[in-house]
């Protein structure tokens, strides 16, 4: 029983270091370690086994909801190369800091009017802002302009912000 704990997410997982991942190939060795490692897997074993167990399953459950989250995924793409983001970073572009205004308020009226076709011609807003960030982050950190790519996340980080509060409250 064992997973080299010094491995990053990708390696664990035999996936390429990139933000374009095989999902189907993350679900299925996910899948294969829950089964080999899952903690009632080792009911009647050692304390030690147990012990081990519940590590590597940590382990492996950290990796995959990194891997499966594209904003934790850039974060962690950032990680390996170096660069530490300070997740409490504000972003001062004023006009991204204009947008961002415009945007709760645009989402503050969706929640008014309760109506189900204006929250999903809102919600598919973000989910373009989200992909528009995502694919800027990728071409950033492809191209190795670290803060840039970090820029972008916390751009991605406000639209997801946004989202939640809005799924939150209908």
């Amino acid at each position: 029983m064992s997973v080299d704990f010094t491995q990053n997410y990708f390696e664990v997982f035999e996936l390429e270091c990139s933000n374009k991942i095989d999902s189907a190939k993350l679900e299925k060795k996910y899948l294969d370690y829950q089964k080999e490692f899952h903690p009632d897997k080792f009911v009647n074993a050692t304390d030690y086994e147990k012990r081990l167990s519940l590590q590597i399953t940590s382990f492996i459950n950290e990796a995959y909801e990194t891997l499966k989250n594209d904003y934790l995924k850039g974060m962690y793409l950032l990680k390996i190369k170096g660069h530490e983001v300070n997740e409490n970073n504000t972003i001062s572009d004023s006009d991204f800091l204009m947008h961002q205004m415009n945007l709760r308020e645009e989402a503050d009226e969706v929640k008014l009017k309760k109506d189900f076709n204006i929250s999903e011609e809102f919600y598919k807003k973000i989910n373009l802002l989200k992909k528009n960030c995502l694919d800027e982050f990728e071409d950033s950190y492809n191209n190795g302009l670290y803060d840039e790519a970090s820029t972008k996340l916390h751009k991605m980080k406000f639209y997801i912000s946004i989202e939640s509060d809005l799924r939150r409250n209908n």
